[in-house]
């Protein structure tokens, strides 16, 4: 198996009147440029009658879906049953993730459509970062491993450095009240 790149899920909501393709577009776009491989994605659309309509894509091909769900499905059946869920675990991954989008049934579509609003479209996208491949396989060839990893958004950065700004103010204030105390 190739090596695998950093893997991301991210789930967002769009209305319904607001669909031009874009999303689809920019998801293309770094896909063919490389910077990223589509796993899974899956578009869950309720419309106002409460009507469901569902659309899944992925760049990889049956046997490379079938591959990555053994490698999920393994992952997680390790987490569910220990050594002895690796093996069931692949299979299973394997199987669901080769045959149905994220894995899921129409029945579990149906399930996750009842938690979307009417009149929107639910967008879930697993993607695998694959611009980090040469800097995963740097790391690994030096004997270093990732120690912790997230996403950060720009509006908690925005978030936190209003709060350090407030802090640092209270300090300065503080630092300026004791100062003014002892003379």
């Amino acid at each position: 198996m190739t090596t695998l790149g950093p893997v991301q899920l991210f789930v967002c909501g769009l209305p319904n009147e607001n669909l031009k393709g874009r999303i689809a577009q920019e998801l293309e776009k770094a896909s063919q440029s490389g910077t990223i491989r589509i796993l899974d994605a899956l578009a869950i659309q309720k419309e106002q009658d409460g009507t469901v309509v569902s659309l899944g894509a992925s760049d990889l091909t049956t046997d490379q879906r079938a591959e990555m769900g053994a490698v999920i499905g393994g992952l997680l059946g390790y987490g569910a049953a220990g050594d002895e869920g690796v093996e069931p675990g692949a299979e299973m991954g394997a199987v669901a993730f080769a045959e149905h989008d994220f894995g899921l049934s129409a029945d579990d579509i149906k399930n996750i459509a009842k938690d979307i609003p009417e009149g929107t479209t639910g967008v879930l996208v697993l993607i695998e970062h694959r611009w980090a491949v040469p800097l995963k396989e740097a790391l690994q060839s030096t004997g270093g491993m990732v120690l912790a990893q997230g996403m950060v958004r720009p509006e908690t950065l925005v978030a936190m450095g209003s709060r350090l700004a407030a802090a640092d103010m209270a300090a300065t204030q503080t630092d300026t009240s004791q100062s003014q105390q002892m003379h």
